[in-house]
């Protein structure tokens, strides 16, 4: 059981939820902190039904990602507090869209589906964080696909970039061939490769045979 609800309250869609409520649903909800070592192994897969939601406690995971194509993949870390895909629980695809494997030792709760359903959704709060949440993300989305007048290479790629990360901080991974980025982008081979080769000189990313690294992709998108 867990006893530090003041460390639960702080947790994204459980802020504002009182200790005392929280106290009166525990034993229901099954508020266990799984301890983790950190891993190689998933923890989640990519595709799988979306049957629990997953809170971040302590510690920080990889998260990746590979298109239905098999074109390109991404891999980013995501540090506590966090919840993971919260959007992915409802809706036509109930399926995890990140695979998510331990960066380091994690602390973890995990609330199952259904009483997610018949117990947080009757608190006022909880649904309030909850829209919050998925409103915040189908804005971000929305602007993503807005159209806008991108003249150069490096405008495109930035774009790109922008659509893959949309919540990311830090360290990003992007795997793919450089033909098939420049299709994504619209130009030719050539040109993508000599302004990555431009942002490597420049020390904004860290080029690989069939990935490159960005060391901060905030910094990099301003």
């Amino acid at each position: 059981m867990v006893n530090d609800y003041a460390l639960l309250t702080r947790l994204p869609l459980l802020q504002g939820i009182s200790s005392t409520e929280l106290l009166h649903l525990e034993d229901v909800l099954r508020l266990d902190i799984d301890e983790l070592p950190a891993s190689r192994l998933p923890l989640i897969r990519q595709g799988d039904n979306c049957t629990q939601l997953h809170w971040l406690v302590e510690g920080e995971l990889v998260r990746e990602h590979h298109s239905a194509d098999g074109i390109y993949a991404t891999r980013s870390s995501i540090s506590a507090p966090a919840v993971l895909d919260v959007e992915r629980l409802f809706g036509l695809h109930p399926t995890y869209q990140y695979s998510y494997q331990a960066k380091t030792d994690v602390k973890m709760l995990s609330i199952r589906k259904s009483l997610i359903n018949s117990h947080l959704m009757k608190s006022e709060v909880f649904r309030l964080n909850l829209l919050n949440a998925l409103s915040a993300i189908s804005q971000k989305r929305v602007e993503a696909l807005l159209p806008c007048q991108l003249l150069t290479t490096e405008e495109r790629l930035k774009h790109f970039l922008s659509k893959l990360f949309p919540d990311s901080k830090g360290e990003v991974e992007v795997i793919i061939k450089m033909k098939e980025l420049a299709k994504f982008i619209g130009d030719s081979r050539l040109i993508t490769s000599r302004l990555l080769n431009r942002w490597e000189e420049e020390g904004s990313i860290c080029l690989g045979r069939g990935h490159f690294i960005i060391p901060d992709i905030q910094a990099l998108l301003k």
